[in-house]
């Protein structure tokens, strides 16, 4: 069975920054809304098949929530569907807002 990882911010800026990540936020429509990693998708039950199909093969993907946690569950899910490399951000969007403010987008 594939596994996620963690990664910490700093890996994750990274990643945003090379472009070469799909990052995948998990909070609500009004939390997304008020702030969210630019380029990231609002991942829902809704969004997830076209998310799914959006993918390039071997593409990673960070997996964005409010703290860290409920992302390894989506993570986790992910994984199981087959898409790998799959992370969870550590700290989640509160430590990415905390670390890198200016890397925030408001819709």
């Amino acid at each position: 069975m594939s596994e996620f990882s963690r990664i910490n911010t700093a890996a994750a800026h990274e990643l945003w920054q090379s472009g070469t990540a799909a990052f995948a936020d998990i909070r609500d429509a009004r939390s997304f809304a008020l702030g969210h990693i630019p380029g990231s998708v609002h991942l829902t039950d809704a969004s997830l098949t076209d998310f799914l199909a959006d993918l390039d093969d071997d593409q990673p993907v960070v997996v964005v929530c409010y703290h860290g946690n409920s992302s390894q569950g989506a993570a986790q899910y992910l994984a199981q569907q087959g898409i790998e490399p799959v992370s969870s951000l550590d700290g989640g969007f509160t430590a990415w807002a905390q670390f890198y403010p200016d890397a925030v987008e408001h819709s």
